[in-house]
């Protein structure tokens, strides 16, 4: 006689002790998302904390880089930002806002109006910098049409003196947004540097 209660075996009446949990998503049980997942949470426990640290010192560096370049030419705009989670917030009002993202688009940066961005450990130096480009080049461009409330910006470039480091061992160096900034040894990685934060 077939049991009515235990292991659930498939083909009798038996049923599992417990109501099954019910499991949804895209993708979540297809056998190469479950593979791409396993590789992930390998190469995370590989690489140790360090991955996300290093991820997020080099997003801290691009958006502290891009709010002091919409500080230079005057418009109300900021990216705020949580480890390598970024997002574009405006300030004050800006009637045409949403015209920002599709300058964004036109330069190769397909960000949604209003939704946050990711940084990932596959972004190289040039990624970096080819996004900080395409936020530099959209925002002069829709102040220079009446846009956005702004100014020109000062044609001079930073000039740092090589000669006169902030602290021992600093480097001069271009940061993100391609401001030239000043970087010192990172404090556990031999042989790399991190941009050098007074604060």
């Amino acid at each position: 006689m077939p049991s009515t209660a235990g292991t659930g075996v498939f083909g009798d009446e038996s049923v599992p002790p417990v109501g099954v949990a019910y499991f949804a998503g895209t993708f979540v049980r297809h056998p190469l998302a479950l593979a791409a997942a396993r590789a992930v949470l390998l190469h995370l426990k590989e690489h140790g904390p360090a991955l996300q640290r290093e991820l997020g010192a080099r997003t801290t560096a691009f958006v502290e880089g891009m709010n002091a370049s919409f500080r230079e030419v005057g418009v109300p705009l900021e990216l705020r930002h949580f480890s390598s989670f970024w997002r574009t917030f405006a300030t004050a009002d800006l009637a045409h806002q949403d015209l920002l993202f599709y300058m964004l688009r036109d330069r190769g940066v397909h960000i949604f109006e209003g939704f946050p961005c990711f940084f990932t450990t596959a972004h190289t130096e040039a990624d970096f910098a080819h996004v900080a480009r395409a936020y530099r080049e959209s925002v002069l461009e829709l102040v220079e049409g009446g846009f956005f409330p702004g100014r020109e910006p000062d044609p001079r470039p930073q000039v740092l003196d090589a000669s006169a480091p902030p602290v021992t061992g600093a480097r001069l160096g271009r940061d993100p947004a391609g401001q030239p900034a000043w970087y010192v040894p990172h404090p556990t990685d031999a042989g790399r540097y991190v941009k050098y934060d007074p604060s």
